[in-house]
């Protein structure tokens, strides 16, 4: 990846020329529950395999060596919640076994999030991902 942000500086047109990093900040996405109270429940985190966690951190570290050898700055960083939300949590778990290959529902936090729905029919399940937005400038090239 540190390959093809170099690269990618070298496409940039000054002087407004960015890369816009986007994925995710943390590696488990949470599972709650938002009550009818407005408070929020924690029902469990994710199961995410090594190779996804070994990728993130490869990402990090990326971005950190163009940062280092002052090939890019991040000049603009936020983090953002991204929502999905299931009917049930038999839904959730398809929805995952279906579009993510290296994350996955574990049995307890799928029971655990039935029995919160039925135990409370007005709450609302979702799956809350924590995005983070990096724009990344070339430095002064020497």
């Amino acid at each position: 990846m540190v390959d093809a942000l170099s690269r990618a500086r070298r496409w940039l047109k000054a002087p407004s020329g960015r890369i816009i990093d986007l994925r995710p900040a943390h590696v488990v996405p949470d599972v709650e529950l938002g009550l009818p109270d407005g408070s929020i429940a924690h029902v469990g985190g994710l199961l995410v395999d090594d190779e996804w966690r070994q990728r993130h951190l490869a990402a990090d570290l990326a971005v950190l060596t163009v940062v280092r050898r002052r090939l890019l700055s991040v000049t603009g960083e936020q983090e953002f919640s991204f929502y999905r939300y299931p009917d049930s949590a038999d839904e959730l778990r398809d929805y995952i076994a279906t579009k993510w290959q290296h994350t996955h529902l574990d049995a307890v936090t799928h029971r655990r999030a039935g029995e919160m729905m039925r135990a409370d029919p007005d709450a609302r399940l979702w799956l809350r991902e924590q995005v983070a937005i990096r724009t990344l400038l070339p430095e002064a090239r020497s």
